[in-house]
């Protein structure tokens, strides 16, 4: 990301400009998204090791570029979408987000998850669940479970 960790981050790695628009070029980025004038981006080099040492590495991977991953990653994904209660539980969510002042974050949630009712996903999506409030633990544990099912390890 272009810009300085925060006070406690330990996941995230700080890149000037120059340095993201040279990974850009040697293709060791699958994407970059901007958030709030901050180029954030993500390696592909890290993935590829995680799956080489057996691990799976677990994104948060917007839908509109869903693409770049099946494209990279064929058959080696397990997409799951984590989507609220409702749209007014996305809406307190979200708009307390004082960084985000012209609701442009808002705004796209409440987009995606009008695609997502409609069923434009569908054909993208392995498993979807409804993460209620304050059930992270379960949550998870209900996507790991669904996880080993799909690769037969249930």
């Amino acid at each position: 990301m272009t810009r300085k960790l925060r006070k406690g981050e330990v996941d995230k790695v700080p890149v000037s400009a120059k340095e993201l628009d040279r990974l850009v070029r040697e293709k060791k980025i699958l994407v970059v998204n901007t958030l709030y004038r901050v180029r954030y981006a993500t390696p592909k080099g890290a993935i590829e090791e995680a799956f080489q040492v057996g691990k799976f590495p677990i994104l948060d991977w917007p839908m509109s570029r869903i693409d770049v991953m099946e494209e990279n990653f064929p058959n080696r994904l397990f997409r799951v979408y984590v989507e609220t209660v409702d749209i007014e539980t996305l809406r307190q969510r979200l708009s307390n987000d004082d960084r985000d002042p012209q609701k442009l974050r808002l705004n796209a949630g409440i987009a995606e998850f009008e695609q997502l009712q409609r069923g434009e996903f569908d054909a993208h999506i392995d498993f979807r669940i409804i993460n209620p409030q304050g059930e992270i633990e379960a949550t998870a544990k209900r996507i790991y479970d669904q996880y080993l099912q799909a690769v037969g390890e249930s």
